[in-house]
């Protein structure tokens, strides 16, 4: 028997299979499979070839879980995927958001919360009776607060005031005119409508400059690091309260954003404190959590998923 997790991002998707001892037998990583991203043939294609080519030689039953960033937000793409599936694979499929792999990866299937803020922004969390909540996710354009894509926008908008000189100049004015081979300020607007407007991926990713201008000084952007915390943070909360927890929790983190470190979570974690929550370091990646649902929806045995766990290398 082998498991098959697919953590499919806005930017990126990872592939692992893992054996019954959950050890690594294949992995590998591409980009997207977001179906609003690249289209649902295309999605149907990429995952079919990808999936043959992964379990190339397996001969035994293979489980598979694949995590969407768009799963449960559109019930007419949700059928007319799931109704595709048998383009696929042959092998069973379960299919899910991928804040639930993120969740499963981070926490090891156990009680408590995940924060996904990679592109988009998510919380996922899940308690001792089974019963699940989320918030956040919706849609780029008027959510998905606290995660790069936003990030990404904000930034923009602070290069314009610093620019205009209706924030404090600092370093990020220097950083994007660099980046961007700027000959003026206002060269900005054609580039943005010519090659970023269209592409959440290539917006989320202005938040490196955001964050080479917060780590170099520019207080303005340090700011906006901050404001997404009290944003990421929110999320956090509003789960916490649908699962009605009454305790201290564990709240596990992943995605793109958290490479930004202590510039994010200093400030989520003192936004956390007061109401009793605490950060912990993941314990897996959401890939590794994918590939976990895949075996706990073959066999729904404690005792085996513990064993699949020691199996598996953080």
């Amino acid at each position: 028997m082998h498991f098959l997790g697919i953590d499919g991002g806005g930017t990126k998707t990872d592939f692992l299979l893992l054996n019954e001892e959950g050890n690594t037998v294949r992995q590998r990583r591409i980009g997207t499979i977001s179906y609003k991203q690249i289209g649902m043939d295309n999605t149907v294609w990429v995952l079919r070839e990808n999936i043959k080519e992964i379990l190339g030689g397996i001969q035994e039953k293979v489980y598979i879980c694949i995590a969407f960033p768009n799963w449960g937000e559109s019930a007419g793409n949700d059928i007319l995927f799931s109704q595709r599936l048998h383009e696929i694979t042959s092998f069973p499929v379960k299919v899910v958001n991928d804040s639930m792999a993120g969740w499963a990866g981070s926490l090891g299937l156990q009680e408590g919360i995940n924060l996904v803020a990679g592109t988009g922004s998510i919380a996922y969390g899940r308690n001792k009776n089974g019963e699940e909540a989320r918030a956040g996710g919706w849609c780029e354009l008027f959510s998905d607060e606290g995660s790069c894509y936003w990030l990404g926008i904000k930034a923009l908008e602070l290069f314009t005031k610093e620019s205009d000189g209706r924030a404090e100049k600092g370093t990020l004015l220097e950083i994007f005119r660099a980046y961007f081979c700027l000959k003026e300020d206002f060269d900005i607007i054609d580039i943005f409508e010519k090659e970023y407007k269209n592409d959440r991926t290539k917006i989320a990713s202005i938040q490196k400059q955001l964050y080479q201008a917060a780590v170099s000084g520019d207080v303005e952007a340090q700011k906006l690091y901050i404001s997404a915390a009290q944003e990421l943070a929110v999320l956090i909360k509003t789960v916490y309260r649908k699962l009605k927890f009454q305790m201290e929790i564990a709240v596990s983190y992943s995605g793109g954003l958290f490479h930004a470190r202590e510039l994010i979570l200093n400030p989520l974690q003192e936004q956390l404190a007061a109401s009793g929550l605490y950060l912990c370091m993941p314990k897996y990646m959401p890939v590794q959590g994918a590939a976990l649902l895949a075996a706990w929806e073959y066999r729904k045995e404690e005792a085996f998923i513990e064993r699949l766990l020691k199996g598996l290398k953080a």
